[in-house]
């Protein structure tokens, strides 16, 4: 049965979510460094989800009242007015989780949906001009992969059992992610030798199709990683435990296939640069995979997990 309280909490929620929402489009369409990475239809697609966001958000507040503590946009807002207040500096661990995710959202979901364009367009153009088999299949799980991980960052509901329970809580682990991505990998990469080629060819055309094959079948496995995944993909959160294929077999299946992609497509021209850039890449991944670990740790579900899936990166060795 709902009353006035229950209206003037749903309208408090929905122009919570509006405005910070809007705050996060404003900041992607107007930031210089937003301004100068994201393409036209990138552009298009956030404002697409905000509006529909405006037309649909009504239905959850003024229809299925939600919890203070499961709206992130207020408890950003809640946090800042206490700060303008002097109420309360610190904030509580559901505002934490709150501000850290939004941060997370504003980051990523532009990025990765500006890849997701990128992957779309280049296999439109591949389909209707080349129809060379490894690039249209390596752009194709590159596509899935970036569609489903943009879907993530833009929503978060319990229906889809994706909503956040908590977020990376150390500036290590999130210097250890962000340094894997625009534009901080560019910055590194000027120091860092980088040699790795995904068309590379190799020491001769049958060698070349072999080694394609393998890649193509390592980037499947990371590909349906993703899917394994589904709603709940997202960077330096936890948003449930999935144990589905490939996680039932190693618990860091993607960061071990894209790393053995990269070594592969390095052979033909490796060389002692080439090889220690490499292994930078390799040991950043290795501590985004740890602090993966300490953090999922947490969660009982987690725990449960490590039990069942004992190996981290290869089966029974490590």
């Amino acid at each position: 049965m709902y009353n006035i309280e229950n209206y003037k909490k749903a309208i408090k929620l929905y122009f919570s979510s509006i405005f910070i929402y809007g705050l996060g489009l404003w900041v992607i369409l107007y930031l210089p460094y937003y301004q100068n990475m994201l393409s036209v239809n990138t552009e298009k697609t956030i404002c697409y989800i905000f509006l529909s966001y405006v037309i649909l958000a009504p239905i959850i507040y003024f229809f299925k009242i939600t919890k203070y503590s499961e709206n992130k946009p207020h408890l950003f807002l809640q946090y800042l007015t206490n700060i303008f207040r002097k109420k309360k500096i610190r904030p509580t661990k559901e505002q934490k989780v709150a501000m850290l995710f939004l941060i997370v959202k504003i980051y990523f979901l532009p990025m990765l949906i500006n890849f997701f364009w990128g992957n779309f367009n280049h296999l439109k153009n591949m389909f209707s001009s080349n129809l060379a088999w490894y690039p249209i299949m390596f752009t194709l799980m590159f596509t899935v992969d970036t569609v489903i991980f943009s879907f993530g960052y833009a929503f978060e509901f319990k229906s889809m059992k994706n909503v956040v329970k908590s977020v990376e809580p150390t500036l290590f682990g999130w210097t250890v992610a962000l340094i894997c991505y625009p534009p901080f990998n560019s910055i590194v990469g000027k120091y860092v030798p980088w040699g790795a080629n995904d068309y590379v060819h190799f020491w001769s055309a049958n060698w070349t199709i072999v080694m394609r094959v393998i890649v193509l079948l390592l980037l499947f496995i990371y590909m349906w990683a993703t899917v394994a995944l589904g709603p709940k993909s997202s960077n330096l959160t936890n948003r449930g435990i999935v144990s589905r294929f490939p996680y039932n077999i190693i618990r860091h299946p993607a960061y071990v296939s894209k790393n053995l992609i990269w070594w592969l497509t390095l052979l033909p021209i490796i060389n002692w640069k080439f090889a220690l850039g490499m292994s930078f890449w390799t040991v950043i991944y290795y501590f985004r995979a740890m602090t993966e670990e300490r953090h999922l740790s947490q969660d009982q579900d987690y725990l449960k997990y490590k039990k069942k899936v004992k190996w981290k990166f290869i089966p029974k060795l490590i």
